[in-house]
């Protein structure tokens, strides 16, 4: 199976996936999100796969969202002022939704590891995965908030059961950046490495640890974990599809966007 956004490699209960966006620092195009539920199911309906490894090949895991790439594949939606467009922006919110909740639903372990930015869209993106890793030299952020839009693919929904409450509205309210050392230290990151190689290296391996162990005790553990939140997280994406489908104005997105690039000279 060929797809433009990511490209893949199996190995032995591994399947290996990295970016294929880098020359945009990896951001998230409508590819991605039309591409991931296929990854996933991929990977799910291939009993042989236990794990799944996200990476990136170049400089950054993720920038986050393409919002210029959305632009131009649904600028009838770049303005939502009557009720049919506001529909189409709601189900275009709930499709772009969909591949990371079938990674958190799906019986393998999805595995994340982060070098460089990881921002916006691609917070919501390691957030659904099970587990996280980085090198140090990665950055995080909740970016959206800073473009006056209300994160919508799910860190809002699931950062408070990893990181917590607290320091999920911390980062939520600032937009600002984290390094990989204090993503450790409030839990978002499993473990954190001294190189990208070392990271790549290291991730491999625990990924075979966990291939090495009964599957089906791994993805029941997974099961019964998630089905902690699973429903609170269900209903709030929801909502939150609702809301920003409802109020998100995205000529004010564009110009927080602009002052942004302006503000980096």
């Amino acid at each position: 199976m060929e797809f433009k956004f990511f490209k893949y490699e199996k190995d032995s209960a591994i399947l290996k996936v990295f970016f294929n966006n880098d020359e945009n620092m990896n951001a998230l195009t409508w590819d991605f999100f039309k591409e991931l539920p296929e990854i996933v199911n991929m990977a799910e309906n291939d009993s042989s796969i236990a794990a799944v490894v996200f990476y990136s090949l170049g400089k950054h895991f993720s920038i986050g969202l393409d919002i210029f790439n959305f632009a131009t594949n649904f600028p009838d939606l770049m303005n939502t002022d009557i009720k049919s467009k506001r529909e189409k922006l709601y189900n275009l919110i709930k499709e772009m939704q969909i591949g990371m909740n079938l990674m958190e639903n799906g019986k393998n372990i999805y595995i994340a590891a982060v070098n460089g930015y990881c921002i916006g869209g691609a917070l919501d993106f390691i957030a659904a995965c099970d587990l996280r890793f980085a090198s140090k030299d990665a950055i995080f952020s909740l970016r959206e908030t800073k473009l006056g839009i209300i994160a919508d693919l799910g860190s809002l929904q699931r950062l408070p059961y990893i990181i917590g409450f607290g320091n999920t509205k911390y980062l939520a309210y600032t937009g600002m950046d984290i390094d990989a050392t204090k993503a450790k230290d409030i839990q978002l990151l499993n473990e954190v490495f001294d190189s990208k190689e070392e990271l790549l290296k290291k991730v491999f391996n625990i990924a075979k640890t966990i291939a090495d162990n009964p599957k089906d005790a791994v993805s029941g553990s997974k099961k019964f974990i998630n089905n902690l939140n699973k429903h609170i997280i269900e209903r709030e994406l929801d909502a939150i599809a609702t809301h920003n489908s409802s109020f998100l104005d995205f000529l004010d997105v564009n110009n927080n966007l602009q002052k942004m690039l302006k503000n980096r000279g």
